[in-house]
């Protein structure tokens, strides 16, 4: 038990189905949530992850387990990205183009509108005109572009992080796709 109190792995289907069967709460033990805490699963990424250096300590973890063929192992996330005040990608790793199949620096300063579908990025951009006190995550269900054209449903959120001195916002997105 050592291992997966200290975090170092996960228990697997056997020990997860054996808590489960002794009344354990599972949603709880991986995540660390209620099933009706707040914030949807996606999010909760973000939400234990607001300084810089625990967000490029995630995204390192992703980075490296992206693509990776092991279900056991795949990340919660399959693409990250950062987003400046103009909604343009910015700080790229090469996961978004991988994910969605764009060739390499492809989405670099585009904006997010290239990538949401019409439909859906109507509720995106009322959501981020939105005031807003202090730093937040948003999530949201959409569709996006793919490099062939096409568009796959996905669940992302967004991390909205106020400029120090200014009424400027930065954005950092976790991403994955829906329907796996």
């Amino acid at each position: 038990m050592t291992p997966y109190l200290q975090g170092k792995c996960q228990p697997g289907k056997k020990m997860i189905e054996r808590l489960k069967n002794d009344g354990a709460d599972i949603q709880w033990l991986l995540s660390g949530h209620f099933n009706d805490f707040p914030l949807a699963p996606l999010s909760n990424a973000l939400a234990f992850s607001r300084s810089r250096v625990d967000i490029d300590n995630l995204f390192r973890q992703v980075h490296l387990n992206v693509g990776s063929s092991g279900d056991r192992y795949k990340p919660v996330i399959d693409a990250y990205a950062f987003l400046d005040n103009a909604e343009r990608f910015v700080d790229m790793t090469g996961s978004m183009e991988t994910f969605l199949g764009y060739e390499s620096n492809a989405l670099f300063e585009k904006r997010l509108d290239f990538l949401v579908h019409p439909d859906d990025y109507e509720l995106v951009e009322s959501t981020l005109q939105r005031q807003r006190q202090d730093d937040d995550i948003v999530t949201f269900q959409s569709r996006f572009k793919t490099g062939e054209g096409n568009y796959i449903p996905v669940e992302w959120c967004l991390y909205i992080k106020s400029k120090p001195m200014s009424e400027l916002k930065e954005y950092t997105m976790i991403v994955r796709r829906l329907g796996k």
